[in-house]
C-alpha cells in the first residue's frame, strides 16, 4: 500500500487523490464506479469540495493508499503520580485523617506496582510537593525509593530525603504496645530504616 504525501487541507487531498488515480490508469468514470460513488462526488473530492471522510477514504482505499497519521501518540493520564500522592496525603492530613492518609500512600504504591516501566518512570517524574508534614514527606520519599528498589528502576533524587531527627513508626495508631513496635521494627526494610522510619512495608499491599 503506498501512502499519500503530507497534506494540509482538502485541496492537497484532492491533488494527491488525482495523482494516484492518473498513475493508475483510471478514468473518473471508472474509479467512481469500482469505489461505488458518483463521478460527480469523485470530481468535488479531487477538486478539495466538501466530501465526506468516509467517501475519501474509500476512494484512497480503491486506489491501494492510505492516509497517514503522523506525530507521537499522546501519553495518557497517570491516575495516580508521585506528585497526586502527596497532594491527596495533605489533603487528608489537614483534614485529622491520618488513617486515610496511609491509605491514600498504599492506593498509589499499588498503582505503581501494576504500571509498565515507562509508565512507572513518568509516575516519578515530577518532585512531589510538601504534604506540610516532614515526617509524611520523608516517607512518601522512601516508599518510592523502595518500590524502585523492588522493580529494579534507579530510583531520583528526591526519594532521598535526610534521616529524622527520632525515630517514628508510621502508623495511624494512638497507642502500640512495644510488641508490636519490635515487630514493626522487624518487618521494616532498610530504605525505610535509614530515614529512621519503622515501618511495615506489608502495609503497601492493603488497597
Amino acid at each position: 500500500m503506498i501512502a499519500v504525501n503530507k497534506i494540509q487541507d482538502a485541496r492537497e487531498l484532492g491533488e494527491q487523490v488525482r495523482r494516484h488515480r492518473l498513475n493508475a490508469g483510471l478514468s473518473q468514470e471508472a474509479l467512481a464506479r469500482t469505489t461505488g460513488i458518483s463521478r460527480s462526488t469523485l470530481v468535488d473530492l479531487e477538486q478539495g469540495r466538501n466530501v465526506s471522510i468516509s467517501t475519501a477514504l474509500k476512494v484512497l482505499s480503491q486506489l491501494g493508499t492510505a492516509l497517514i497519521i503522523e506525530g507521537a501518540p499522546r501519553e495518557s493520564e497517570l491516575y495516580w503520580t508521585a506528585e497526586t500522592a502527596a497532594r491527596e496525603i495533605k489533603r487528608e492530613l489537614r483534614n485529622g485523617d491520618p488513617d486515610f492518609a496511609m491509605r491514600v500512600l498504599s492506593m498509589a504504591a499499588s498503582y505503581f506496582d501494576d504500571l509498565n516501566p515507562s509508565d512507572r518512570r513518568r509516575f516519578l517524574r515530577a518532585r512531589p510537593a510538601s504534604t506540610g508534614r516532614k515526617r509524611w514527606d520523608a516517607l512518601l520519599a522512601r516508599t518510592f525509593a523502595y518500590k524502585c528498589h523492588q522493580h529494579g528502576l534507579k530510583e531520583p533524587d528526591w526519594t532521598s530525603t535526610p534521616r529524622l531527627e527520632s525515630k517514628w513508626y508510621a502508623t495511624p495508631r494512638k497507642h502500640v504496645s512495644h510488641a508490636w513496635k519490635q515487630r514493626m521494627a522487624e518487618r521494616t526494610p532498610v530504605e525505610f530504616a535509614e530515614a529512621n522510619i519503622v515501618f511495615d512495608a506489608a502495609n503497601l499491599a492493603a488497597a
